[in-house]
């Protein structure tokens, strides 16, 4: 069986200019829960959000919230998100 997307145990992880992008795994078939994440505040959880979906979905996903909360904030960048997953 030939497979399209990286063999997922835990989640992924990637940098994302001053952000980190999370994906956790649940235990429902397909299931991921989004975190993005500001390491510069207190309360680094910007965003959450639970998705029933491919892995490379959540990871486009990941990336898209984080562009809006960027731009919210006027640190409009051009940044690309490299993933580690476990």
């Amino acid at each position: 069986m030939v497979r399209d997307t990286p063999e997922l145990n835990y989640g992924c992880r990637s940098e994302y200019g001053p952000l980190e992008l999370r994906i956790q795994t649940t235990p429902s078939l397909s299931g991921f829960i989004v975190y993005v994440e500001d390491p510069r505040l207190e309360n680094r959880t910007v965003h959450e959000h639970a998705l029933h979906n491919t892995l490379e979905t959540a990871k486009e996903y990941a990336a898209s919230q984080a562009d809006e909360y960027l731009n919210r904030h006027q640190e409009t960048a051009s940044y690309e998100a490299v993933w580690r997953c476990s």
